[in-house]
Protein backbone atom coordinates (compact mmCIF):
# COMPACT_ATOMS: atom_id res chain seq x y z
CA UNK A 1 0.00 0.00 0.00
CA UNK A 2 1.69 3.18 -1.19
CA UNK A 3 -0.20 5.74 0.88
CA UNK A 4 -0.09 8.16 -2.07
CA UNK A 5 -2.95 10.67 -2.10
CA UNK A 6 -5.25 10.12 -5.06
CA UNK A 7 -7.82 12.77 -5.83
CA UNK A 8 -11.31 11.89 -7.03
CA UNK A 9 -11.84 13.03 -10.62
CA UNK A 10 -14.82 13.55 -12.90
CA UNK A 11 -13.88 13.19 -16.57
CA UNK A 12 -16.14 14.37 -19.42
CA UNK A 13 -16.61 12.52 -22.72
CA UNK A 14 -18.39 13.36 -25.96
CA UNK A 15 -19.49 9.81 -26.76
CA UNK A 16 -21.57 7.16 -25.02
CA UNK A 17 -18.72 4.66 -25.34
CA UNK A 18 -16.44 6.92 -23.21
CA UNK A 19 -13.66 6.93 -25.78
CA UNK A 20 -13.35 10.63 -26.70
CA UNK A 21 -12.83 13.28 -24.03
CA UNK A 22 -14.25 16.75 -24.67
CA UNK A 23 -10.77 18.28 -24.96
CA UNK A 24 -7.35 18.02 -23.36
CA UNK A 25 -6.89 16.12 -20.09
CA UNK A 26 -7.02 19.41 -18.20
CA UNK A 27 -10.11 20.73 -19.99
CA UNK A 28 -11.97 17.42 -19.64
CA UNK A 29 -11.24 16.75 -15.97
CA UNK A 30 -12.62 18.19 -12.75
CA UNK A 31 -10.34 17.19 -9.87
CA UNK A 32 -11.58 17.44 -6.31
CA UNK A 33 -9.73 19.90 -4.13
CA UNK A 34 -10.66 17.77 -1.12
CA UNK A 35 -11.79 14.15 -1.45
CA UNK A 36 -15.24 13.36 -0.05
CA UNK A 37 -15.20 11.61 3.30
CA UNK A 38 -17.85 9.20 2.00
CA UNK A 39 -19.90 8.48 -1.08
CA UNK A 40 -23.08 6.46 -1.43
CA UNK A 41 -24.92 4.43 -4.04
CA UNK A 42 -28.68 4.10 -4.32
CA UNK A 43 -30.79 2.26 -6.88
CA UNK A 44 -33.44 4.22 -8.73
CA UNK A 45 -36.50 3.12 -10.66
CA UNK A 46 -37.19 4.24 -14.20
CA UNK A 47 -40.54 4.45 -15.96
CA UNK A 48 -40.99 1.91 -18.68
CA UNK A 49 -43.89 0.43 -20.59
CA UNK A 50 -45.15 -2.79 -19.03
CA UNK A 51 -45.61 -6.17 -20.59
CA UNK A 52 -48.75 -6.29 -22.69
CA UNK A 53 -51.51 -8.55 -21.46
CA UNK A 54 -55.22 -8.82 -21.17
CA UNK A 55 -55.36 -6.55 -18.12
CA UNK A 56 -52.81 -3.95 -19.21
CA UNK A 57 -53.13 -0.71 -21.11
CA UNK A 58 -50.54 0.80 -23.49
CA UNK A 59 -50.75 3.98 -21.40
CA UNK A 60 -49.85 2.19 -18.17
CA UNK A 61 -46.33 2.56 -16.80
CA UNK A 62 -44.38 0.10 -14.72
CA UNK A 63 -41.46 0.89 -12.44
CA UNK A 64 -38.32 -1.01 -13.27
CA UNK A 65 -35.48 -0.97 -10.72
CA UNK A 66 -32.44 -0.36 -12.83
CA UNK A 67 -29.88 2.40 -12.51
CA UNK A 68 -27.48 3.23 -9.70
CA UNK A 69 -27.14 6.75 -8.37
CA UNK A 70 -23.88 8.01 -6.92
CA UNK A 71 -24.10 10.82 -4.37
CA UNK A 72 -21.01 12.96 -3.74
CA UNK A 73 -20.69 15.74 -1.15
CA UNK A 74 -17.52 17.80 -1.36
CA UNK A 75 -16.13 21.24 -0.55
CA UNK A 76 -14.39 23.97 -2.49
CA UNK A 77 -12.38 26.42 -0.36
CA UNK A 78 -10.20 29.33 -1.48
CA UNK A 79 -9.37 30.67 2.00
CA UNK A 80 -5.90 29.11 1.80
CA UNK A 81 -6.58 26.61 4.58
CA UNK A 82 -6.43 23.82 2.00
CA UNK A 83 -4.37 24.20 -1.21
CA UNK A 84 -5.76 23.54 -4.66
CA UNK A 85 -8.38 26.26 -5.16
CA UNK A 86 -7.56 29.91 -5.82
CA UNK A 87 -11.10 30.91 -6.83
CA UNK A 88 -14.33 29.22 -5.80
CA UNK A 89 -16.34 30.84 -8.65
CA UNK A 90 -13.78 29.65 -11.22
CA UNK A 91 -13.84 26.12 -9.80
CA UNK A 92 -17.64 26.08 -9.86
CA UNK A 93 -17.62 27.33 -13.46
CA UNK A 94 -15.37 24.46 -14.47
CA UNK A 95 -17.58 21.95 -12.65
CA UNK A 96 -20.66 23.25 -14.45
CA UNK A 97 -18.93 23.31 -17.84
CA UNK A 98 -17.87 19.68 -17.45
CA UNK A 99 -20.94 18.28 -15.72
CA UNK A 100 -24.06 20.37 -16.33
CA UNK A 101 -23.79 22.53 -19.44
CA UNK A 102 -24.96 21.36 -22.86
CA UNK A 103 -22.05 20.46 -25.11
CA UNK A 104 -22.78 22.11 -28.48
CA UNK A 105 -20.89 19.40 -30.36
CA UNK A 106 -23.27 16.68 -29.17
CA UNK A 107 -26.31 18.85 -28.26
CA UNK A 108 -26.60 17.34 -24.80
CA UNK A 109 -24.73 17.31 -21.51
CA UNK A 110 -21.44 15.44 -21.43
CA UNK A 111 -21.08 11.78 -20.60
CA UNK A 112 -19.15 11.49 -17.34
CA UNK A 113 -16.95 9.01 -15.58
CA UNK A 114 -16.07 9.31 -11.91
CA UNK A 115 -12.66 7.89 -10.97
CA UNK A 116 -11.09 7.41 -7.58
CA UNK A 117 -7.97 5.29 -7.56
CA UNK A 118 -8.66 1.66 -8.41
CA UNK A 119 -11.84 1.47 -6.36
CA UNK A 120 -14.24 3.56 -8.43
CA UNK A 121 -14.84 3.99 -12.15
CA UNK A 122 -18.48 4.98 -12.55
CA UNK A 123 -20.00 5.88 -15.98
CA UNK A 124 -22.78 8.37 -15.44
CA UNK A 125 -24.47 11.68 -16.18
CA UNK A 126 -25.29 14.42 -13.73
CA UNK A 127 -28.81 14.12 -12.35
CA UNK A 128 -28.84 17.13 -10.00
CA UNK A 129 -26.50 19.41 -8.08
CA UNK A 130 -26.97 21.66 -5.06
CA UNK A 131 -24.40 24.29 -4.05
CA UNK A 132 -24.49 25.62 -0.48
CA UNK A 133 -22.57 28.90 -0.05
CA UNK A 134 -20.90 28.92 3.37
CA UNK A 135 -18.32 31.73 3.54
CA UNK A 136 -17.71 35.00 1.69
CA UNK A 137 -15.26 37.84 1.25
CA UNK A 138 -16.42 41.33 2.31
CA UNK A 139 -17.31 42.03 -1.35
CA UNK A 140 -19.60 38.99 -1.46
CA UNK A 141 -17.33 36.61 -3.41
CA UNK A 142 -17.79 33.06 -2.07
CA UNK A 143 -14.68 31.47 -0.61
CA UNK A 144 -16.20 28.22 0.66
CA UNK A 145 -19.03 26.11 -0.74
CA UNK A 146 -20.39 22.62 -0.29
CA UNK A 147 -21.40 20.82 -3.47
CA UNK A 148 -23.93 17.99 -3.35
CA UNK A 149 -23.99 16.13 -6.64
CA UNK A 150 -26.19 13.23 -7.69
CA UNK A 151 -24.96 11.28 -10.69
CA UNK A 152 -27.01 8.60 -12.42
CA UNK A 153 -25.40 5.54 -13.94
CA UNK A 154 -25.24 5.57 -17.73
CA UNK A 155 -25.29 2.37 -19.79
CA UNK A 156 -25.05 2.67 -23.57
CA UNK A 157 -27.70 0.99 -25.70
CA UNK A 158 -25.45 -1.78 -27.02
CA UNK A 159 -24.28 -2.79 -23.55
CA UNK A 160 -27.81 -2.63 -22.19
CA UNK A 161 -29.12 -4.78 -25.03
CA UNK A 162 -26.41 -7.35 -24.43
CA UNK A 163 -27.11 -7.41 -20.71
CA UNK A 164 -30.81 -7.96 -21.31
CA UNK A 165 -30.20 -10.59 -24.01
CA UNK A 166 -32.51 -8.93 -26.49
CA UNK A 167 -32.22 -11.85 -28.86
CA UNK A 168 -34.59 -13.72 -26.58
CA UNK A 169 -38.18 -13.91 -27.86
CA UNK A 170 -39.29 -12.92 -24.34
CA UNK A 171 -37.63 -9.49 -24.66
CA UNK A 172 -38.76 -6.32 -26.38
CA UNK A 173 -37.82 -6.05 -30.07
CA UNK A 174 -37.60 -2.95 -32.26
CA UNK A 175 -38.06 -3.22 -36.01
CA UNK A 176 -37.77 -0.53 -38.67
CA UNK A 177 -40.60 -0.75 -41.19
CA UNK A 178 -39.69 -1.42 -44.83
CA UNK A 179 -41.90 -1.14 -47.90
CA UNK A 180 -44.26 -4.10 -48.04
CA UNK A 181 -44.12 -4.92 -44.33
CA UNK A 182 -47.36 -5.65 -42.53
CA UNK A 183 -48.03 -5.97 -38.84
CA UNK A 184 -49.48 -9.51 -38.70
CA UNK A 185 -46.45 -10.87 -40.59
CA UNK A 186 -44.04 -9.04 -38.29
CA UNK A 187 -45.87 -10.43 -35.27
CA UNK A 188 -45.43 -13.90 -36.75
CA UNK A 189 -41.68 -13.27 -37.00
CA UNK A 190 -41.35 -11.98 -33.45
CA UNK A 191 -43.92 -14.00 -31.53
CA UNK A 192 -44.89 -16.82 -33.85
CA UNK A 193 -48.46 -15.55 -33.61
CA UNK A 194 -50.16 -13.21 -36.13
CA UNK A 195 -53.12 -12.53 -33.82
CA UNK A 196 -51.08 -10.24 -31.55
CA UNK A 197 -51.01 -7.43 -34.13
CA UNK A 198 -53.86 -5.54 -32.44
CA UNK A 199 -52.01 -5.36 -29.11
CA UNK A 200 -48.82 -4.27 -30.86
CA UNK A 201 -50.74 -1.58 -32.76
CA UNK A 202 -52.25 -0.29 -29.50
CA UNK A 203 -48.86 -0.37 -27.77
CA UNK A 204 -47.35 1.80 -30.53
CA UNK A 205 -50.41 4.03 -30.93
CA UNK A 206 -50.83 2.92 -34.55
CA UNK A 207 -54.22 3.99 -35.88
CA UNK A 208 -54.04 2.26 -39.26
CA UNK A 209 -52.01 -0.95 -39.09
CA UNK A 210 -52.70 -1.65 -42.78
CA UNK A 211 -50.65 1.38 -43.86
CA UNK A 212 -47.31 1.22 -42.09
CA UNK A 213 -44.94 4.04 -43.00
CA UNK A 214 -41.47 2.86 -44.16
CA UNK A 215 -38.74 4.06 -41.82
CA UNK A 216 -41.01 3.99 -38.76
CA UNK A 217 -39.70 2.11 -35.71
CA UNK A 218 -42.18 -0.26 -34.08
CA UNK A 219 -41.67 -1.75 -30.62
CA UNK A 220 -42.72 -5.35 -30.07
CA UNK A 221 -43.01 -5.74 -26.29
CA UNK A 222 -42.85 -8.86 -24.20
CA UNK A 223 -46.17 -10.62 -24.14
CA UNK A 224 -47.53 -12.43 -21.14
CA UNK A 225 -48.19 -16.07 -21.76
Amino acid sequence: MSGKLTKLKIVAFEDAEFKTMIGSDEASTFTMQMNPETYSFTVSTINCKPEVGANSSPNDKALKPDLKNLELNFYLDSTGVVPGCTSVPDSLDKFHKICTEVNGAIHTANYLKVYWGEGLAFPCRLKSVTVDYLMFKPDGEPVRVQVKAKLQEFVDAATNAKAENTNSPDMTHIKTIRAGDNLPALCQQVYGDTSLYIQVAEYNNILNFKQLIPGTEIHFPRMRK
